[in-house]
């Protein structure tokens, strides 16, 4: 993810630019506080008058530069994460959807929203921070050398001192950084499968339970927080005493050469005044370093999940679907449980299927396989004679319709959720919500089809979420449509109009795993196919009662 980051170095540049002009001014300025202070000592204060005047000019240059920093740095900053965050979530939507259900959904809200948090503060604002801090330095650099070379070195070198002696006092954080880290993935998966598992929790009075495993979970994370908390304080209250105590020295010696007449009074001024901008950066690096470096695990395990295991490489577009799919063969298993072996079959275009067997007999994994979201372990399955692992999963996703048991509503308008944002005609539309048993659903709404469905469908039914995403396939217009369970939630009559709909179409092939049987329309299906015991056996339709 760092090279996503280095797009936008330009605009870094052009912040730093800003920034140093800033602090070139503010340095020019303790020049003229030293020659102001310095012409005080002076018969008659020659050109007082001049420098103040040029002081309150400069202040407000000062004043203007330090505003245009604080926009340009805001911007950059903003800049840099939406670029991250959406580089992050566009390689969510690459990744393999098997490996993707994987992992919990937790996982990535995390690395969204506490991990990126992290990279933004320790890192994007690190890295101008420190860079700001060095560009300081070389200019506070210029200015003391000015006074006293002596008098630079002594300060370069206890400050380099202070400087090394905070690095090695910060290292203990990093581990506590990435350990953190941890626990808030862990953290959040718990708390999202609670929230999803409230009425459970209500009906079965398990609040205390819960309530005991959350408190441990948040003291465990509180717990690292503090350590981290507590070690900086520690580091910090050492780092100020150290500065302090230079502090103290610096300012002895500066009265010791203006006793000895080595500067004036005004370069103490100045000394002082620019002390912080010297032994500042050997601060702020102490500071900001180990968190800048602590980051690299972040983007570690930022990267690691978003890699793809599978590396099938796709070449293949599928342009067009012609003449059907076959199974040469294939073998598929989770791990040591073999759920299908050695199976053959084909299906012809424009071909009805109906798909039955017993639970855990292997009809979800036969789905998945013909959707890719799985290979298999051998053998092969291929679409119109090409293999399907190297087909392009956005070319053979366009072929193709999915009606899920667990159908997704989105926080949006009715139609948005039928078209999917689509730009569909009104009267293909108007057409969808007929076939799939939604007329009257819609006409009841109270703002038709512009009415808002809230979060996942709370506030529809399950059969007319069910309805809703078999009006989402007929408006796909796919060749291909696959429904898994699709009118389980539906009453008797609305199955049999919609499925009769379905396999009345005749350029559309239909893939239905069921355990519903209609007799009216079962004569419609070309074959039944029954998956158990890792086999696919046909069942002539006219046996089926």
């Amino acid at each position: 993810m760092k090279r996503i980051y280095n797009k936008t170095l330009i605009l870094l540049a052009a912040t730093l630019l800003v920034g140093a002009i800033a602090k070139g001014v503010s340095g020019y300025m303790t020049i003229l506080t030293r020659d102001l202070v310095d012409t005080s000592f002076l018969p008659g204060m020659p050109g007082f008058r001049e420098i103040a005047l040029r002081m309150v000019l400069f202040a407000f240059v000062l004043f203007l530069l330090e505003t245009l920093l604080s926009f340009v740095k805001g911007y950059y900053r903003k800049k840099t994460n939406v670029n991250l965050k959406m580089y992050y979530l566009e390689k969510i939507f690459q990744k393999n959807i098997n490996e993707f259900n994987k992992d919990s959904n937790a996982k990535y809200v995390s690395h969204m929203m506490s991990d990126l948090n992290t990279v933004d503060l320790d890192y994007i604002d690190g890295i101008f921070e420190l860079a700001l801090s060095v560009i300081s330095f070389v200019i506070t650099i210029i200015i003391i050398g000015g006074v006293s070379m002596e008098l630079l070195i002594i300060v370069l070198v206890v400050g380099a001192l202070v400087g090394f002696l905070s690095n090695v006092l910060s290292k203990p954080i990093q581990k506590l950084y990435e350990e953190r880290s941890g626990l808030y993935d862990k953290y959040t998966h718990y708390l999202q499968e609670v929230l999803s598992a409230f009425r459970i929790i209500r009906v079965n009075s398990l609040y205390k339970r819960v309530e005991k495993q959350f408190t441990g979970r948040s003291e465990n994370l509180q717990s690292k927080s503090y350590e981290i908390e507590k070690k900086s304080t520690y580091i910090y209250a050492v780092q100020n005493f150290m500065i302090n105590f230079v502090v103290l020295f610096v300012m002895a010696i500066s009265v010791y050469y203006t006793v000895i007449g080595k500067i004036t009074f005004g370069g103490v001024i100045l000394i002082l005044n620019n002390f912080s901008s010297l032994i500042g950066p050997f601060q702020r690096a102490s500071e900001l370093l180990p968190k800048i470096f602590s980051t690299k695990a972040l983007f570690k395990v930022l990267d690691e999940s978003l890699l793809n295991q599978d590396l099938q490489e796709e070449k293949e577009e599928l342009h067009s679907f012609q003449e059907g799919i076959s199974f040469e063969r294939v073998t598929f298993s989770y791990g040591e449980n073999k759920v299908l072996e050695d199976l053959s079959l084909s299906l012809k275009k424009n071909g009805k299927y109906l798909i039955v067997g017993p639970s855990g007999g292997g009809k979800s994994t036969f789905l998945k396989l013909l959707r890719k979201y799985f290979h298999p372990q051998s053998g092969s399955i291929y679409v119109d004679g090409k293999p399907l692992n190297y087909i392009t999963k956005e070319s053979y996703f366009k072929h193709l319709s999915n009606v899920e048991q667990n159908v997704f509503m989105f926080d949006d308008t009715v139609r948005n959720n039928l078209t999917l944002l689509k730009d569909i005609p009104e009267e293909k539309i108007q057409e969808a919500i007929t076939r799939a048993g939604l007329r009257s659903f819609v006409e009841n709404l109270p703002k038709g089809l512009e009415t808002i469905i809230e979060d996942n469908g709370r506030n529809i039914s399950g059969g007319e979420r069910s309805r809703i995403a078999i009006a989402r396939a007929l408006l796909n217009e796919s060749e291909i449509l696959i429904l898994d369970e699709a009118f389980q939630s539906l009453d008797y009559e609305t199955a049999r109009a919609i499925e009769k709909t379905i396999l009345d179409l005749p350029e559309l092939t239909v893939v239905n795993v069921s355990h519903i049987l209609i007799p009216e329309n079962k004569n419609a299906y070309d074959e039944m196919l029954y998956v158990d015991r890792k086999r696919i056996e046909r069942i002539p339709i006219s046996g089926v009662s």
